[in-house]
């Protein structure tokens, strides 16, 4: 199962590569330049939820794309 969120700075990319890594989900992430600027594309091997979960027990803000 494989989910994907969006985070929209470098810092907020930085801490949830370093999260999901030390909980060692397995992940890739893209740098996407478009009209309004950065951002920054996951796609972890987790369940959604679990993912999403984590990421607001941190204080991580995150979109999923619709699909």
């Amino acid at each position: 199962m494989e989910t994907y969120f969006i985070v929209r700075t470098q810092t907020y990319a930085d801490k949830a590569q370093h999260l999901l890594s030390r909980y060692r989900y397995p992940y890739r992430v893209t740098r996407i330049t478009g009209a309004e600027g950065c951002v920054y594309r996951f796609r972890v091997q987790a369940a959604q939820q679990d993912i999403l979960d984590l990421l607001s027990a941190y204080g991580i803000p995150c979109q999923t794309p619709v699909p």
